[in-house]
């Protein structure tokens, strides 16, 4: 008599008592080898038992090895922790390699958009991405997933112009990879601490090389990458550590014909008590060399979404036009510059200081792109109205990747500073304020530099508006598994803004038959105010898979809107991944 006993897809069988003890578990293709007593124990086993407790002991063993394998072989899914390279320039194949495990079953890559196909190795340890001639460029957010999880958002950054892959040894200057101009974004990873890297590009008299990294920003490397300019002597004519963020950019404007060297080593983005370059696996870098078209930032910096057309001037290097009108619809600006430029659009009109009447009066509500050109510039700006009325001022800067430190005030027409406000918070270098007006009136808004330092690169956005009472609800992660032995937590955060006060009610779309989800309502006040948690069961082991949204919806004024995860880019994402097993 044979037994058979099955768990999941896992399936054990032993062979009649009378024979050897042969044992083998499967699992679809997958077989463990065979396990036999030794003879010496085999010969014992035989003499002692009888045939009925050898089938008993035959039962317990199966049981137990069953276990074992269950435990030891569980089904696992992917722990892919990144992609070598980052990216690849669009309408080319490109071979990339998974860093990490790829786990059980069969892998999948999943993205946004339909202009990125992958190929991926019968071994599950790289994969041929195929980006589309129509892709968009910049960052893509890709999953990898099998039938037992998934993973959270890994970063793939579309470029517009050729790219190759850092080598090794690269370190001094005898040893620097050339690489060919007049654009190539190389690939690289500081794979260890004290590592450097060394590229030679070839310049004449008078050429802008653009030197920009992208690592901290959108790849969320853990560096603070520093990048040096360097003659053939090894002298260094130029350096910048951080530029608006902690990904450097150098704009080069070479002296004199010849071989001109760029060097690159990093920090750790979180400072601690090691001193010297640091490096790792993690350290993963673009670093873009070109002398062809950069578009630095545009005037007006947004656009207002309901205009047919905008008329952008454009502020960068080595322009060969600096005016351009985008139709409507338009999100990024590619064609014939090196490097993207994404155009983002507001629901409020957009000027510039330049359109601004001599009075410099500001019409709300109002987006405003400015300028501080000169040294010590204060703008300053005219703004009508009401006693009691409450208005919201914000200038956005650093976060739009200038390099201005605003520092933003409110005077009355006498001159009394009624508020004046530097850095939202320790993180947020911006400005913002938020006033009940004291009397009827025109008030004075004005813009500096808190250092008082200016250029075409201190630019900003200044937003004045009807004070409008907002939330956001966020989550911390984009993948989550769901077993039948206990419940899920969702952590959801929530930030109440401008005064918002009013209950907050959950529910999730998307949900597969036999999930239940328990969702408090986050109160105008106290802990559930800033922070609920959603707890998810299943009452019906039904295995599936795919994206989720969590969506809140206000109690009295019904507004409707979705908890994202920002990536670290600053893109939202709406849908999240549930994995029921």
């Amino acid at each position: 008599m044979a037994l058979a006993t099955v768990v999941g897809s896992w399936t054990l069988a032993t062979t009649p008592a009378a024979g050897a003890v042969p044992l083998t578990v499967s699992r679809q293709a997958r077989v463990f080898p065979s396990m036999r007593l030794s003879k010496r124990s085999h010969h014992l086993y035989r003499l002692l038992l009888t045939p009925s407790l050898r089938h008993t002991l035959n039962t317990w063993c199966a049981l137990i090895v069953l276990s074992v394998a269950v435990f030891a072989g569980a089904d696992q899914p992917p722990s892919i922790e990144r992609l070598v390279p980052t990216g690849g320039q669009r309408g080319t194949s490109v071979d990339v390699k998974f860093i990490g495990k790829a786990g059980d079953g069969q892998l999948k890559i999943l993205t946004e958009a339909d202009s990125l196909s992958f190929a991926v190795a019968e071994n599950k340890e790289s994969a041929v991405v195929m980006i589309s001639p129509e892709a968009r460029p910049g960052v893509y957010w890709l999953r990898f997933c099998n039938e037992f999880g998934a993973t959270e958002l890994k970063p793939f950054v579309v470029g517009l112009i050729p790219e190759s892959t850092e080598t090794e040894p690269n370190a001094r200057i005898v040893e620097a990879q050339t690489v060919v101009l007049p654009s190539v974004t190389i690939n690289g990873v500081l794979e260890k601490a004290g590592d450097v890297d060394t590229f030679a590009v070839a310049l004449s008299k008078g050429q802008t090389l653009v030197a920009s990294m992208l690592a901290h920003r959108s790849l969320a490397s853990p560096m603070d990458g520093v990048l040096q300019i360097l003659n053939h002597k090894g002298t260094v004519i130029a350096q910048n550590d951080d530029d608006s963020g902690p990904d450097p950019l150098i704009a080069f404007h070479a002296p004199a014909d010849g071989i001109w060297y760029v060097r690159t080593f990093a920090f750790p983005a979180t400072p601690n008590s090691t001193i010297g370059f640091a490096g790792g696996a993690d350290f993963l870098y673009r670093l873009t060399l070109t002398t062809e078209p950069v578009i630095e930032h545009s005037s007006p910096l947004v656009r207002y979404a309901r205009d047919a057309d905008t008329a952008l001037t454009l502020h960068g290097w080595n322009l060969t036009a600096t005016a351009l009108s985008v139709p409507i619809g338009a999100e990024v600006l590619a064609d014939g510059f090196a490097l993207p430029h994404p155009l983002r659009s507001v629901d409020i009109p957009s000027v510039t200081e330049e359109q601004l009447t001599q009075e410099r009066s500001l019409t709300i509500p109002v987006a405003m792109t400015g300028h501080i050109l000169a040294a010590g510039e204060l703008d300053q700006f005219i703004v009508h109205a009401k006693k009691d009325q409450k208005l919201s001022f914000s200038v956005e800067a650093v976060s739009s990747g200038s390099m201005l430190d605003p520092v933003l005030s409110v005077h009355d027409r006498d001159g009394r500073q009624i508020e004046e406000n530097d850095d939202i918070s320790d993180e947020n270098r911006d400005a913002e304020l938020h006033l009940t007006l004291p009397e009827d009136g025109a008030f004075r808004v004005t813009v500096r530099d808190r250092f008082a330092h200016f250029g075409d690169r201190w630019f900003y956005l200044l937003r004045c508006e009807e004070t409008r009472p907002s939330f956001s609800a966020s989550l911390k992660s984009t993948a989550f598994a769901l077993t039948g032995d206990k419940p899920l937590e969702i952590p959801v955060a929530i930030d109440r803004d401008r005064g918002f006060a009013e209950a907050i009610e959950f529910r999730i779309e998307g949900l597969s038959e036999g999930v239940t989800v328990e969702c408090p309502r986050s109160e105008k006040d106290g802990e559930s105010s800033k922070a609920v948690i959603l707890k998810l069961t299943v009452s019906e082991p039904v295995a599936s898979q795919g994206p989720i949204r969590v969506m809140t919806e206000t109690v009295d004024s019904k507004l409707q809107q979705p908890v994202t995860f920002e990536t670290a880019d600053g893109a939202e994402i709406r849908e999240v991944w549930l994995t029921v097993r």
